[in-house]
């Protein structure tokens, strides 16, 4: 029976603390809780100035710190060298603490530069104690029979011998093995027939050349047999010319511990103490069959037998061992076959915890930081468990494709072992890849695809944006400069990623960062929000996995219900076998895990296996009042080999009340119901929407977002808005908190029960909006209002006196009903037609190519009297128009505010960022909407209206590539067409009727 370690890491709470109000900070979001965004350097091709101008820029535009990650020179073809760790490089990352400290910014530093982790230190392969990276390669033979023994030299792994000659090594024999086929045609093994043979005793060594050993071998029964030659060897692999370290190995990662400790953190001083975390990003190293020095002794120590004979179910001789496609195993066996996957993948995760994650962290833990991972996925680890062993946890947008069910992934893991900052590396897309599709990369990707991102993120647990990313501008002063700035460098500036392919090269070099401050402050506000307190959730999904597919390998969702849960409001984690057994886990008044998620049923969609000790968790959960649903196939085997049998256990399970077998994941809802499991935020009607409850002692907080079960951005730009009536679980007046702006104001219509509240939510496409039920009066800095409305079928909002103000879009007299039991009839003044613009006039600022490489030419065109408003491209001249456009217009009312009398501005589609000024008065709008009320600012007679709208770079850069395609893009040729920029529809005001009754 596997013991679990069940002791994971907690987070630094003292980073993400700070002393003010709750209400005073969604104001104005400290830096801890503001979006990070990813700086890619040039390793130490910098200059002093050109550090400043960068921090200056990210903490500017709203940024609360920076990743720095070292990068090769990409304008050196083929060169990945990189000066990292030297006296220069040092000296500039100490510059870039001393510049943080200025701007009241953070750093994290990836701990070696690019990815996988590797040390100019370790240089010699073959030393054990240099930590270098090891797999194991196999060469076999069949067709060994009675008739046909084998009796000669051992296969040697040719694959073996060229990746250990690329470092000056020699591979190893580890073990020698074979196997009777079962069935040759599909590679069956029988498992019973397995066996290893000794080295040195039945396998003899030939002293004069390393790789020649002898074996002997006549079947004792009838059938074919298959020899098996296992040679284990230094991989090889390098980054930046430096050989990758053992992510298995605990001296390994002792090696990189004390390059910090000994060659870094001194030179930094006391500048050190603007590092918040150190990073490291996803494991993408390439190995055949994972392993370390003395695999095969731990292995036995651990589980109680061989892996040698049992490794052929393991291998694939085709496969990287990574992301891009993981292991098909070229053999497999009759029997126990998964168990052994099962055991080898176990015990690859648990020594890549306690040799690797756990150092590492105490490492930081020491110097009172934080360690941020994308722990394992890319690799055949449970990520579900090594997500607990750091401070920070991370997950992408671009490897699980944005499938929901990915970031789920950790979230459970996160609520459970009680961490706080659950973070993402956000948004890269890939020209032509995934959901990017072919309209997509660097350059091009806007605020509101940013948006799409992070409020799928939000809704599965993420309270942590990083971008992707911000390259380093170009300024250099060393030797080769070519006028101040890196050899090579042309407009738009110095890009890391290409200027094409992953997007997103986020900074003043694209006419969009004029809004960037807008953005980071709404990201930052809901972060805040999903920091408060614990996560509620409604349900724990069941998985125990050591694989995820990815995006370009067709990810897909893993409880695949078509959405029924999701769009009843239900919300739900996964957890594995490593979760379940945290100590001190227990259920309490129905709920798993009361103090924390406090999941009402725990779900196991066809589970085939579990293992022994987990059954035997379930059967205690159970008994204590937990709901357990098993969904199509019951288990039936362990998920270990040598465990017991855990059928008895099941079957105990299924003669107790609270536990149910449902057909199909379709029927799970209806189970649900019948156990009285409602959802915390329960939708009236089935919504596509997503939603988050955070509770603490004085607030229940929730988070709705309209993700429309749209796939990528483009869909979800067409995906319709959202309007339903929600039950929230909890007790307090409810208000709606404004990321946009920060402005917390009470909700005047909802229906309340001493345990709900009942209000009505409308949601555009991409949106999303904060509730929070508060039961202390002063916890928001607000007087609770007295009266409120109960849900009558028009708006309703306080004013500034606290008197309600009802909105009407048909003007109809109405009677309302209030929370004194009173209703009170309402009448509006009549509503005049909607009110189509034009006329506008559209001063364009076309950005384009610049001798200056991070600067760009700015022209001015003006266009009057535009009767519609089309794409910049669409107007003449203007197909390849990056820039800033500002569209202005004056237009006369008969009736205003003061008449009784709102508008609502519908702007239609706009691309991309944009603000409103009405009458001078600048005005700060929900992004997402495409409907604005700017009633109030409006007056009978003569109106103004000027909107602003920012591009993204991308039209400029097709137009400059037309005429520079050589060196336009690293990787590939351009293949993009002309973005859509601009306000692409008519505009118009549509009137409503406000009053204010007298209750």
């Amino acid at each position: 029976m596997k013991a679990y370690t069940t002791e994971p890491i907690c987070p630094r709470l003292s980073h993400y603390n700070t002393s003010a109000g709750f209400a005073e900070e969604f104001r104005s979001p400290a830096g801890n809780t503001r979006p990070r965004i990813r700086w890619w350097l040039p390793s130490a091709y910098l200059s002093m100035g050109g550090i400043e101008n960068d921090i200056r820029s990210m903490a500017e535009a709203g940024f609360g710190g920076a990743e720095v990650v070292p990068m090769p020179r990409f304008d050196i073809p083929g060169d990945l060298t990189i000066e990292w760790g030297t006296p220069r490089w040092k000296a500039f990352a100490e510059h870039i603490l001393e510049t943080a400290g200025k701007y009241n910014f953070t750093i994290d530093f990836s701990m070696t530069p690019f990815w996988p982790l590797a040390l100019p230190s370790v240089t010699d392969a073959s030393n054990p104690e240099h930590g270098a990276q090891m797999e194991t390669d196999c060469a076999w033979i069949d067709g060994i029979t009675k008739a046909a023994p084998f009796s000669g030299s051992v296969p040697v792994s040719e694959q073996a011998v060229a990746d250990a000659a690329s470092v000056g090594c020699i591979p190893r024999l580890a073990a020698v093995t074979c196997a009777k086929y079962a069935d040759k045609p599909s590679h069956t093994l029988v498992h019973s027939s397995a066996r290893a043979f000794l080295l040195n005793r039945e396998v003899l060594a030939d002293k004069s050349d390393p790789l020649s050993w002898s074996l002997s071998f006549t079947p004792e029964e009838d059938g074919e047999y298959v020899i098996f030659a296992w040679w284990e060897h230094p991989s090889g692999n390098k980054t930046c010319q430096n050989l990758q370290l053992d992510h298995y190995s605990r001296k390994a990662t002792k090696l990189l511990t004390d390059y910090w400790e000994k060659e870094l953190i001194p030179c930094f001083g006391d500048n050190f103490r603007h590092t918040v975390s150190m990073f490291i990003d996803s494991l993408e190293f390439q190995t055949h069959l994972d392993w370390t020095r003395g695999f095969l002794d731990s292995f036995l120590a651990d589980n109680g037998y061989d892996l040698a004979p049992y490794l052929p179910a393991l291998y694939d001789e085709d496969s990287p061992g990574c992301f891009v496609s993981f292991p098909e195993p070229d053999f497999r066996f009759d029997e126990y076959n998964k168990q052994i996957l099962n055991d080898y993948h176990e015990f690859v995760t648990r020594l890549y915890i306690e040799n690797h994650l756990k150092p590492l962290t105490e490492f930081c833990e020491r110097h009172e930081i934080n360690m941020r991972y994308q722990t394992s996925y890319g690799k055949s680890l449970e990520l579900a468990q090594t997500a607990m062993y750091v401070t920070i946890p991370e997950t992408e947008t671009l490897y699980g494709g944005d499938i929901l069910d990915f970031y789920r992934l950790q979230s459970g893991s996160m609520h459970l072992s009680g961490k706080q900052i659950y973070s993402i590396e956000a948004s890269a897309e890939m020209n032509g890849r995934g959901n990017g599709g072919i309209n997509s990369g660097n350059y091009q990707q806007t605020w509101g695809n940013q948006l799409w991102h992070m409020g799928r993120a939000f809704s599965c647990g993420v309270n942590q944006a990083v971008f992707h990313g911000y390259s380093y501008e170009g300024f250099y002063e060393g030797e080769g400069n070519e006028n101040g700035f890196l050899p090579g460098t042309h407009w738009p500036g110095y890009t890391t990623m290409g200027y094409s392919e992953f997007s997103n090269n986020w900074s003043s070099c694209q006419p969009n960062w004029l809004h960037a401050r807008l953005y980071t402050d709404f990201l930052a506000r809901n972060q805040l929000v999903l920091r408060q307190g614990s996560s509620k959730m409604d349900l724990a999904v069941y998985r125990h996995s050591y694989e995820e597919i990815i995006d370009f390998n067709h990810a897909v969702k893993l409880y695949d219900d078509d959405g029924l849960l999701e769009q009843l409001g239900y919300t739900y984690d996964f957890v594995s076998p490593s979760s379940l057994e945290l100590s001190g886990l227990c259920v309490s008044d129905g709920r798993l895990a009361p103090d924390g998620p406090a999941y009402q049923a725990l779900l196991l969609n066809a589970q085939q296996f579990l293992p022994y000790s987990t059954a035997l968790k379930l059967l205690e959960f159970t008994k204590a009042g937990l709901p357990v649903l098993f969904i199509g196939t019951l288990p039936g085997q362990s998920a270990f080999h040598l465990e017991k049998d855990i059928y008895p256990i099941i079957e105990e399970m299924l003669r107790l009340p609270l536990v149910k077998q449902v057909d199909s994941v379709r029927n799970v809802p209806s189970v649900l119901l019948e156990l009285g499991i409602l959802p915390n935020a329960r939708y009236h009607s089935p919504s596509k929407m997503l939603n988050v409850h955070r509770q603490t002692q004085q607030a229940d907080f929730y988070y709705f977002y309209n993700y429309g079960d749209a796939d990528t951005y483009p869909l979800a730009r067409e995906m319709a808005a959202v309007k339903t009536d929600v039950t929230l679980h909890g007790s307090g007046v409810p208000f709606l908190l404004n990321a946009w702006d920060g402005r917390i104001t009470p909700i005047a219509a909802y229906e309340s029960t001493d345990t709900t509240v009942t209000l009505r939510l409308r949601l555009d496409k991409n949106d999303s909006c904060i509730i929070a039920l508060i039961r202390e009066p002063g916890y928001l800095d607000t007087a609770f209002p007295g009266l409120h409305t109960v849900l009558p079928e028009l708006w309703a909002e306080y004013t500034d006196g606290q008197q309600i103000l009802l909105k009407s879009l048909t003007g109809a007299q109405i009677d309302v009903p209030f929370s004194d039991k009173k209703v009170v009839s309402a009448g509006f003044t009549a509503i005049p037609a909607s009110i189509p613009l034009k006329g506008w006039e559209l001063t364009l600022e076309k950005w384009s190519e610049s001798p200056v490489p991070n600067e760009s030419i700015k022209s001015i065109q003006t266009f009057f009297s535009l009767e519609h408003l089309v794409p910049w491209k669409e107007l003449p001249g203007q197909e390849f128009t990056s820039g800033i456009g500002t569209y202005r217009i004056s237009f006369s009312l008969d009736n205003g505010w003061e008449d009784g009398i709102g508008y609502l501005l519908n702007l239609g589609d706009v691309c991309d960022s944009f603000s409103i000024v009405v009458n001078q008065q600048e005005i700060t709008v929900n992004q997402s909407s495409s409907l604005i009320d700017i009633g109030s600012y409006l007056h009978s007679g003569v109106n103004t209206l000027c909107i602003t709208v920012a591009s993204t770079l991308l039209n400029a850069l097709l137009a400059y590539s037309n005429c520079h395609p050589l060196s336009f893009s690293r990787w590939q040729k351009e293949i993009r067409v002309p973005d859509a920029y601009g306000i692409l529809n008519d505009v118009t005001l549509v009137p409503y009727a406000w009053s204010i009754p007298e209750n």
